[in-house]
């Protein structure tokens, strides 16, 4: 069974949503649209911070303007198959059994499975009947103040243009955040980390930050403000601008990291002593004669390792005798 005028299977479903089957000719042919395509663009926490203007090179496949993607001359009367639409094939219906139809695809008898009927005096000399050409068409990028890491910027229909389509697909630029030295960005705050000395964290410290659009910070404690190792810090208003509302700013947030002096001289440790609270009295019960003296030293990684491992095989040990667990004192 076989429906004439060229018809394919979309045509005949839309035809019969659309229109019904009274005469096949109310539905509307579903237009085609072509893929979508996503485009990395690196971008720095200054971009982001600052707002950008970029262009992006691109090459874009369009309708040969000189046949308007026909592959014949303009006014030629040639071009694509007007069965096939160009296809080359065409869908027929074919009567397998009583009651059943069978959908398959078959040579354009039109133009001999070709999709084209043009004679070679009215091909396009300027394609050569490909119907499209290669064109640079680069993207202009705006960053605005405030984009976050994988936001997308859409270019709608700005995807490549074909005869076998109606609608070009869109151009997905999707912004990647490079790594910055001193920065990270949670939101619309920043983080940062700023190593002090213990006598910094102790009795105040100065130091100053280059921000990401060129001003210089000076941070400040004032002696008498102790800061702990991992205390954080907020400087209200120089986090990062929000988005659509660029003259807001979250906080930046700074997190101290106190370095404490390796090894400290007799004198210095008497000083320290008179100046710091004194440590509360312990009193440790031993034996002078019997107890023996160790220092602690610092692990190397190594040592740790294997000390873990120890561990784990004398756990083994200790799970295939099938003792009662805990911990064994060597007996001298």
């Amino acid at each position: 069974m076989h429906f004439g005028g060229g018809a394919d299977m979309d045509d005949i479903m839309q035809m019969m949503m659309g229109g019904g089957m009274g005469g096949m000719g109310g539905g509307q042919r579903r237009k085609r649209k072509g893929r979508d395509v996503g485009m990395a663009y690196p971008v720095t926490l200054e971009d982001l911070y600052n707002g950008k203007k970029a262009t992006l090179p691109r090459e874009k496949t369009i309708l040969c303007p000189d046949c308007d993607g026909t592959g014949a001359k303009k006014g030629s009367g040639g071009g694509p198959c007007r069965d096939c639409r160009g296809q080359g094939a065409r869908m027929a219906m074919k009567q397998v059994g009583p009651g059943m139809v069978q959908q398959m695809q078959v040579p354009c008898d039109a133009c001999s499975g070709s999709g084209m009927k043009v004679a070679d005096k009215d091909k396009c000399k300027s394609c050569n009947m490909r119907r499209t050409k290669t064109v640079d068409a680069p993207l202009k990028v705006t960053i605005e103040k405030g984009m976050e890491h994988e936001q997308q910027i859409p270019f709608m229909n700005e995807g490549d243009q074909s005869p076998e389509i109606d609608i070009p697909g869109h151009i997905v630029v999707v912004l990647q955040e490079e790594k910055h030295k001193v920065f990270t960005r949670q939101g619309d705050d920043l983080k940062m980390t700023q190593k002090i000395s213990l006598a910094e964290a102790l009795c105040g410290f100065q130091f100053t930050i280059t921000h990401m659009d060129g001003r210089q910070l000076l941070i400040e404690n004032q002696p008498g403000e102790q800061i702990k190792p991992g205390d954080k810090k907020a400087i209200i208003g120089e986090g990062m601008p929000k988005h659509k509302k660029p003259t807001q700013f979250g906080d930046l947030i700074i997190e101290f990291e106190v370095e404490f002096p390796s090894t400290l001289d007799e004198d210095s440790v008497e000083k320290l002593r008179k100046v710091l609270p004194a440590p509360p009295k312990m009193e440790v019960d031993y034996d002078p004669e019997e107890a023996y003296p160790c220092s602690v030293q610092p692990q190397a990684k190594d040592d740790v390792e294997k000390e873990m491992k120890k561990q784990a095989a004398e756990d083994d040990d200790d799970d295939e005798e099938g003792g009662a667990g805990g911990v064994q004192c060597a007996q001298s």
